[in-house]
């Protein structure tokens, strides 16, 4: 696509749209190209590429221009690429080259890969130390207070159990050991009974079959004390 008055042209891949400009821009084209630019950002995609390699600005107004297109596309959660390999526009844009995202061509831009991914979800890397967006830092602290939270209650929940685990043990080895107290008691009670015959033993009672009545019960007593 051409604009009118100035040469533009416009190439839209979905999310990508690269706006190209070509020819010497000066004072007079200024207006126009800030229509068109301002037009193209506001329009569909989210990397919006501005290939200058073949353009030349004969004043500095351009650059505070790119600094309000820059400013736009951010408001629209889109990214900005400048893209040239002129030395002339390296020096051009000098003053502003850690502002805007400058690469030689797409694929370039394309081949920093991880790093773009990166800056999207707002972690930067600078050098050597790592920085976060504020949004992206307050997502990732409340993350980690919620895990924080949730191992805390799992922890607690599981001390818990196991507290009442321990106090059934050792419930049930006190009960225990009262119920043994207590055989052993009456062991001591039922000894002199069954040395008198008035308890019997029921392993002896099994060798005989079941007592039918408490006569023939009785009578087998007596019979047992008398053979003593």
């Amino acid at each position: 696509m051409r604009a009118d008055l100035i040469d533009i042209q416009v190439e839209d891949r979905g999310e990508e749209v690269e706006i190209s400009l070509y020819g010497i821009l000066g004072e007079y084209q200024l207006s126009a190209v800030r229509e068109k630019l301002e037009m193209l950002v506001r329009g569909p995609g989210v990397f919006f590429f501005v290939n200058l390699q073949n353009a030349r600005f004969t004043t500095e107004a351009y650059r505070g221009l790119f600094l309000e297109i820059l400013n736009l596309v951010k408001q629209q959660k889109a990214s900005l690429i400048l893209l040239f390999d002129s030395e002339e526009l390296h020096a051009y844009f000098e003053r502003y080259r850690n502002i805007f995202e400058i690469y030689r061509n797409r694929e370039e831009y394309r081949k920093s890969g991880l790093s773009k991914q990166v800056h999207l979800v707002g972690l930067h890397y600078e050098k050597k130390s790592i920085s976060l967006s504020p949004g992206f830092a307050i997502s990732v602290a409340l993350f980690l207070i919620g895990w924080a939270v949730t191992l805390f209650v799992i922890v607690v929940e599981q001390g818990r159990e196991i507290s009442d685990k321990q106090a059934q043990i050792t419930s049930l080895e006190s009960q225990k050991a009262r119920y043994i107290r207590e055989i052993d008691r009456l062991e001591s009670a039922i000894g002199p009974m069954r040395k008198l015959g008035v308890v019997q033993d029921t392993t002896l009672l099994s060798s005989f079959g079941a007592i039918q009545d408490w006569v023939t019960y009785l009578e087998y007593l007596e019979k047992t004390r008398r053979e003593k």
